[in-house]
């Protein structure tokens, strides 16, 4: 016999994001309230996320809930189910999400967990997949607060949950993503400008630790290009620093407060010993205008002595980590030698949550040889499914002096084109919750080793079809 759904949903005119169960467990159902088994860590991590104590009565919870815009309610409206199990799960009805989305201020749906995720998108998700800036159409996954998660610990809970806030404090929801002008005004209260820094690092897939070619698409800047090259290298990292700053200060507003994020560029911001990426870390925030640090990296090198300097130094200052995945495409993987397989991205993503990292920036390239539209939207689904709270798009570039650039002239596969690229880049943003930053969403080749596409030079064209 068919259960019914026993309580009723937290919300009013003043919520601002809804957080979705799969179905209230036997002793959520006993107790008349929602995460009711006291081994579930819901509340526990919801409370650490807000700043506040943790509620103990109903009354707290639905106090706590109410003051912070935050709804509470489950996919299911009635079903079939043995005990607490999800597994279990059939004959589902789905509960009508309407008076909600129309009485609340709605940004971000949030699913507690797999389960919830699932029964949202075959149930619910059809209803709303074709309305346009309704945040009801791109709902996000969180890791289940259940017990049964035991592989996320609950400080890494915390981590991934705390994205929750950034939804909560987006001003401009009516935009079609979330920039990081945007984000930086919201969180910092300020513009902030990239300064790409050279510590001088390597790459596993260099040095011969994994590969000594590097990845087919990688010229010998690493990246860094756009960081000074190999000349900067060589200076200390507070006069790249000031270079930097001369370099974009006619690009800067003259009235208004800025501020700068510290990025090391170049190569794999965190495979060097400790104490050397400490000095540089070190050097780069002394600077009393960076206000974030931010270091591009591999996400097979984030080992254990690397989390707990990166714990440190968000501690200082905050810190982003922006990591090469690529794509989520095994075999393109291969292809273009990136050198992990996805579950060491999967850990990578837990363990900065779990030191409480609120920027996990995620690097994809659109137009790898041999993938379909398709795959490039999955490869971003991917990405936010694993708890990615930044992304950065980038078309890709052939580049003189690289194994890519052999096979692109050898006829091996063809560059995307202009209207292609931007049709499908739009299509990817689509994609994008309310709660991830658009870090960026198309990049510069080197003009001077750049041989296709060469329409990608042209970079004011291609912001402006961009806005269309």
């Amino acid at each position: 016999m068919a259960i019914r759904h026993p309580i009723e949903p937290i919300y009013d005119e003043q919520t601002k994001v809804l957080i979705l169960g799969s179905f209230p467990s036997v002793k959520s159902r006993e107790q008349g309230f929602f995460y009711g088994h006291p081994q579930n860590r819901f509340w526990r991590v919801l409370s650490a996320v807000l700043g506040c104590a943790c509620p103990n009565t109903i009354e707290e919870k639905t106090k706590m809930l109410k003051a912070h815009g935050i709804a509470v309610w489950d996919v299911i409206a009635s079903c079939n189910i043995k005990g607490s199990s999800d597994a279990s799960i059939k004959d589902v009805v789905p509960n009508d999400l309407e008076r909600i989305r129309t009485t609340g201020q709605i940004r971000a749906v949030y699913c507690n967990g797999s389960a919830a995720f699932s029964l949202y998108e075959k149930y619910i998700l059809p209803k709303y997949k074709k309305m346009k800036g309704c945040a009801f159409a791109t709902p996000i996954k969180l890791p289940s607060t259940s017990p049964a998660n035991a592989i996320w610990k609950e400080r890494a809970l915390i981590g991934a949950w705390s994205r929750i806030m950034t939804a909560c404090r987006r001003k401009n929801i009516e935009n079609d993503y979330y920039s990081l002008s945007d984000y930086a005004m919201d969180a910092y209260g300020k513009k902030l400008y990239r300064l790409s820094l050279d510590g001088g690092f390597t790459c596993p897939n260099r040095d011969g630790k994994i590969d000594t070619h590097g990845c087919i698409f990688c010229d010998a800047g690493g990246a860094g290009d756009f960081g000074g090259g190999g000349k900067e290298r060589r200076l200390p990292i507070a006069e790249q620093l000031e270079n930097q700053k001369q370099l974009i200060a006619p690009k800067l507003p003259k009235t208004k407060p800025v501020g700068y994020i510290a990025y090391f560029q170049s190569f794999t911001g965190t495979y060097a010993p400790i104490e050397y990426l400490r000095k540089q870390y070190e050097e780069a925030i002394k600077d009393p205008q960076v206000k974030v640090l931010s270091i591009a990296t591999r996400p097979d090198c984030l080992g254990e002595d690397v989390l707990v300097l990166l714990q440190e130094m968000n501690q200082k200052i905050p810190v982003w980590i922006e990591l090469g995945l690529q794509t989520s495409n095994e075999k393109t993987a291969r292809y273009i030698r990136r050198g992990y397989d996805r579950k060491v991205y999967e850990t990578a993503v837990r363990h900065l949550n779990e030191i409480g990292i609120s920027q996990i920036i995620t690097h994809i390239i659109l137009g790898l040889p041999g993938e379909r539209e398709e795959d490039m939207k999955k490869s971003v689904s991917y990405a936010i499914s694993c708890g990615t709270t930044g992304l950065k798009l980038q078309l890709l570039h052939v580049l003189e002096n690289t194994d890519l650039a052999c096979d692109y002239e050898n006829g091996l596969f063809e560059v995307l084109s202009f209207e292609d690229y931007i049709r499908i880049t739009k299509e990817c943003v689509a994609l994008i919750p309310p709660d991830v930053v658009a870090h960026r969403l198309t990049g510069d080749g080197n003009k001077r080793h750049l041989i296709a596409p060469l329409w990608s030079a042209d970079k004011k064209r291609v912001n402006n079809a961009m806005k269309k």
